[in-house]
């Protein structure tokens, strides 16, 4: 028998996939979920030590003649600190302890409640790693409890060994008795596997084998500088296994097998041969609605991640492996192997995907300014995109292969984007820099174009709809009365006196007409200053507008079931 308490129960779990079997305990009350579910479990062998500053050297013993990790397990209160002298020299000698301290509910610190003390802090100097598991009451909450111990076990032996820290704030059924000693089963602990791109090893050979007969996606995230080396391991890649390279505008790819996504799933809900069996993530944020669709627990996807650090990070709530290296580190692994012959079949189910979409023509607006820029610009130019609508209308559109597009989409904020740009811009006197700014964003950081660094190369087309149009096109002032105020807010300002004060050339439009002309001018490079194109719309028929652009996109040779999912599709993923 186990604990009802679920955080015990995946606490017990995890330590088994782990093979963490020696266990030094300690007596008490509040840990006693604990340790009878230890006791009562073949696999443990559990030893019993009264005072806890002996057990943990005790602990530090063990480990170092059995070679492997070994926990110790205490109450709650001052026991606790009777760890540090031989957690310290664990510390030191980089010996693997998991220390497990039972405790109280955290909203009870400094409430005067028996044996409750700051546990958490104790150890943070001299543990590798440290977690606190919630108390599980959802499903969430269960996905937390197991990432948290997952994060905290890897890094037991992650560049280096030493002790960690897991913390069990226990607020009923610590006794172990009667009605809240019951479960039979424990649960299925799903573990995440970290694998180090620097080594070769037998376990990486098959984690890459075990692709075969699987449909792969490979997420791009953003990247400001794709190399040619990876460019070829791609191409190399895409003869070798089923997948299909999926990619937004920040992603910066341009080779065989990618698809840009957002465009494309817009008919995903109806199309399961596009839904894939694993998702590897690989560079850094992306502007893909579509990875809002992997959060869905009603479809499994396995989940890969890519990252120098070997850091788990599980968006989708479906990670089992964590690849420590670079991009290029990774492809180079991946390319070794062949998992089948011919062409990818999955890749081409999403190329068709992509060219069955059509993209309606539109009326004068924020889509009209930014579709005719980004299908004029010069090639070999830098596009920065600044963050919330424009980002997110921008993927819908055409852009030559040549060009660059940067973001700051590391936070997704509004905060800096102008500064961030003149500063690329300022690094790049030769290159001809274009930006696409709303205009809480701009006038947020207007203070980015007062400085001395303001190149003949910088061409800023400011849209300027009066406020926030997102929150009009996901809420809008129906059903949110103080929207204007509160949110969107709604503004009557110009940019024009501030940026001629600056020394840009200013232009503007009202119209098609006037924005068809001045584009002319704002795409000429025979300027001896940078400009300015202030394209006023309104947030109102800007979301309008942009609800009826979704409305509009069709499938070609689609039936109206299929219009109907796409746009139900477009909408969420938008509101999220």
């Amino acid at each position: 028998m186990y604990s009802n308490l679920k955080s015990v129960q995946y606490l017990i779990a995890g330590l088994k996939t782990y093979n963490i079997s020696d266990v030094v305990i300690s007596p008490g009350n509040s840990h006693n979920a604990i340790v009878r579910s230890m006791d009562e479990d073949p696999f443990f062998k559990t030893y019993s030590i009264v005072d806890e500053r002996s057990a943990a050297f005790f602990a530090c013993g063990l480990a170092q003649e059995l070679k492997r990790p070994i926990a110790i397990c205490c109450t709650a209160g001052t026991a606790a600190t009777n760890y540090m002298t031989g957690i310290t020299e664990a510390s030191r000698r980089g010996l693997p302890i998991v220390v497990i301290t039972g405790d109280k509910n955290q909203y009870y610190l400094a409430q005067y409640e028996d044996q409750m003390i700051d546990s958490v802090s104790i150890f943070k100097s001299i543990t590798r790693h440290g977690c606190v598991l919630p108390i599980v009451e959802t499903p969430k909450d269960e996905w937390y409890c197991q990432r948290v111990i997952n994060e905290t076990l890897l890094e037991l032996d992650h560049h280096g060994t030493g002790p960690v820290h897991i913390d069990v704030p226990i607020e009923a059924g610590m006794f172990a008795i009667r009605e809240t000693f019951t479960t039979v089963d424990l649960p299925v602990f799903h573990k995440i596997d970290r694998y180090d791109l620097s080594k070769t090893s037998k376990s990486i050979e098959n984690k890459f084998l075990s692709l075969k007969n699987k449909k792969v996606l490979l997420m791009f995230g953003q990247d400001d500088h794709i190399s040619r080396r990876e460019t070829e391991l791609l191409e190399e890649i895409i003869r070798k296994y089923n997948c299909v390279f999926a990619t937004d505008k920040l992603s910066n790819l341009h080779c065989k097998g990618t698809v840009e996504v957002t465009r494309a799933t817009k008919n995903l809900s109806m199309q399961d041969e596009l839904w894939p069996d694993v998702v590897i993530s690989l560079a850094g944020n992306s502007a893909m609605d579509y990875k809002f669709k992997f959060k869905n627990e009603q479809k499994r996807a396995e989940h890969w991640i890519v990252n120098q650090e070997g850091r788990v990070a599980d968006p989708f709530r479906k990670l089992s492996a964590v690849f420590e290296g670079t991009t290029t580190q990774f492809l180079e692994t991946m390319a070794q192997y062949e998992v089948q012959e011919g062409e990818s079949q999955y890749y081409k189910s999403w190329l068709s995907a992509f060219e069955k979409v059509l993209i309606p023509k539109f009326e004068y607006s924020n889509l009209y300014a930014v579709k005719s820029l980004m299908e004029r610009l010069p090639k070999d130019c830098n596009l920065n995109i600044a963050n919330s609508t424009i980002i997110r209308i921008a993927q819908f559109f055409d852009l030559d292969d040549s060009i660059q597009v940067y973001c700051n989409r590391g936070v997704n904020g509004i905060d800096g984007c102008v500064s961030t740009f003149v500063g690329q811009a300022a690094a790049s006197p030769d290159t001809m820099n274009f930006l696409m700014v709303g205009d809480l964003t701009f006038f947020y950081d207007m203070n980015a174009i007062w400085n001395r660094y303001r190149g003949k190369n910088i061409r800023i087309m400011l849209n300027n709809n009066e406020g926030a149009a997102l929150f009009h096109f996901n809420q809008g002032v129906k059903y949110f009365p103080t929207l204007n105020q509160n949110v969107a807010a709604e503004h009557f300002a110009t940019a024009k006196g501030w940026v001629e004060n600056q020394g840009f050339i200013y232009l503007s439009s009202k119209n098609k007409e006037e924005f068809d002309r001045n584009l002319e001018i704002f795409l000429s490079e025979d300027v001896d200053k940078p400009i300015f194109f202030e394209v006023f719309t309104h947030k109102d028929s800007d979301a309008r507008l942009q609800h009826e652009f979704y409305d509009k996109i069709t499938i070609k040779d689609g039936k109206p079931a299929v219009k109907d999912g796409i746009n139900k599709l477009i909408k969420s993923a938008l509101r999220m």
